[in-house]
């Protein structure tokens, strides 16, 4: 390689580790303070080093991005879906063509627009590999890369927080997360693999469009002859499997709408019959929004949930995406909604933390840094998130600033524009926003009154009525799980509710 082109190279690799520093790095800035290295740049040389297939800072940085979606949702299958397409494009000799073939594949194209998009010098790859994919030996691929990624961010953290002055115990936290990642990274990663596989399946049953002949004499002519062919016999399968999807979804909501509400009548030997609906983990954030609704519902009695059919969230109630509560307050003539977004991830929850008055601000420092100081046992974790000094600061409600540099919190705390909790491709504006809630509220659930509201903000953006609703995210951390926990779900708290001005987030 020449000088000049060494000089471009190390450019460009400069530029990509600050984008990861000044993007995802957010996050691990707001955990922890101090000097050293760069974290990102020790994790990318990290992943350079451990995985095949990763020949430039840019891949590693896509890599890095796909970790950090799952961490914030690791129960989610649409960002281990993005995780394993990542990982397929790391794997020597098929990996570019078959993620390059995936991608396109997952936007809901059939063989032959993927084929059509594809530029010529890798289209024949394309086909070849796509038609005969190795799924075993795939999913056991993505799987060892998986581990030698963790392993390299972990020892990334590890090595920079030994440079760095404070916030060790902070860090530590994350890498156990992490680590917990790990230890559920075989099961979504083969649960990724269905999603594909199935989308798989379909794609192939479609005929190729009109206009495939354009993309190449060779390749062409196979295409045509090929797909008619497997569609054939391909075609029956998909809608078995789509059909027996569809069944278990049904069966999942029906079970959902039936915890949510007892009847009256309801007795013990009918409760014993039917057994109890499996509550959700932490990390799919519905006992998060479980003791923000009920939290709500005894402090705010003017309060009516209004999306979701009216139901209050359930420690068994399905994960969904849209808008996590919508609440009526009709005593409030200038305001008479509520749209709330609730948060417990760490890296959320320290992101928007950094939102709040300089004293309160304070005080939560002062307090985490306690907690690192004083673990739960000797040989165990540190105590954040779970010390009795949090309850004095619990469901307290706090106003956000209208500064710029307020809203650049706001922003970092809550999903980017175009993709949603999952990490899923939406199209939609940034969460929290003017413009996220008037599209969100298109699918949502509602009732006669939730209607109202969707009416009514449909007049604030398109016609320049006044907002309808004021906005809270809400910040619930393990304290409060653990005191639901201790309390049989009699005791409902959150640690704190940020209130939005109406001019920042518009859009």
């Amino acid at each position: 390689m020449s000088t000049a082109s060494q000089a471009t190279h190390a450019a460009d690799a400069a530029r990509a580790i600050r984008h990861v520093d000044d993007g995802i790095g957010n996050w691990l800035k707001d955990l922890v303070t101090g000097a050293g290295s760069s974290p990102s740049h020790i994790i990318i040389t990290g992943i350079l080093g451990v995985v095949p297939g990763v020949g430039q800072v840019m891949d590693a940085r896509d890599i890095i991005l796909a970790v950090i979606t799952i961490s914030k949702t690791p129960a989610a299958v649409g960002g281990w879906v993005e995780l394993v397409i990542t990982l397929i494009g790391c794997v020597p000799a098929v990996g570019d063509s078959l993620k390059v073939g995936f991608k396109l594949m997952t936007k809901g194209h059939n063989f032959g627009r993927v084929l059509e998009a594809v530029s010529p010098t890798l289209r024949g790859n394309v086909e070849k590999y796509m038609r005969k994919v190795d799924w075993a030996a795939m999913t056991q691929e993505c799987k060892g890369l998986f581990g030698k990624t963790i392993a390299a961010f972990i020892d990334g953290l590890d090595s920079w927080v030994v440079k760095a002055i404070g916030g060790r115990k902070e860090v530590q936290m994350v890498i156990e997360e992490l680590q917990a990642l790990q230890k559920s990274g075989s099961k979504m990663i083969d649960a990724a693999f269905a999603e594909l596989k199935e989308m798989h399946s379909k794609m192939m049953g479609h005929q190729l469009a009109g206009s495939t002949a354009a993309v190449g004499a060779t390749s062409s002519r196979a295409v045509k002859h090929e797909v008619p062919a497997a569609a054939a016999t391909a075609a029956k399968k998909p809608v078995a499997q789509a059909q027996k999807k569809e069944a278990k979804v049904a069966a999942k909501k029906s079970q959902d709408v039936k915890g949510n509400s007892t009847p009256a009548n309801t007795t013990k030997a009918d409760k014993k019959k039917s057994g109890k609906p499996k509550k959700q983990k932490w990390g799919t954030g519905v006992p998060a929004e479980h003791l923000t609704d009920y939290f709500v519902k005894h402090k705010h009695i003017a309060f009516n949930k209004v999306n979701n059919n009216g139901k209050l969230t359930e420690e068994h109630s399905l994960p969904h995406n849209g808008l996590d509560h919508l609440w009526s307050n009709r005593p409030n003539l200038d305001k008479p909604f509520v749209v709330g977004e609730t948060k417990s991830s760490i890296f959320d929850s320290l992101t928007l933390i950094a939102a709040l008055p300089a004293d309160l601000k304070e005080k939560f420092d002062t307090l985490r840094a306690e907690e690192a100081a004083n673990p739960v046992r000797k040989d165990g974790p540190p105590n954040i998130f779970h010390s009795e000094g949090r309850d004095e600061h619990a469901n307290k409600s706090i106003q956000v600033g209208t500064s710029k540099a307020d809203e650049d919190v706001v922003r970092r705390g809550v999903n980017k524009p175009g993709v949603d909790k999952h990490g899923a491709p939406t199209g939609l504006a940034t969460q929290m926003s003017h413009k996220w809630i008037a599209r969100a509220l298109a699918s949502e659930q509602l009732t006669p009154e939730g209607r109202r509201a969707r009416t009514l903000v449909e007049r604030f953006i398109n016609v320049g009525d006044d907002c309808p609703y004021q906005r809270w995210i809400s910040l619930v951390t393990g304290r409060q799980l653990h005191k639901h926990q201790k309390s049989k779900g009699s005791h409902h708290e959150v640690q704190l509710v940020l209130h939005l001005p109406d001019n920042i987030l518009e859009d």
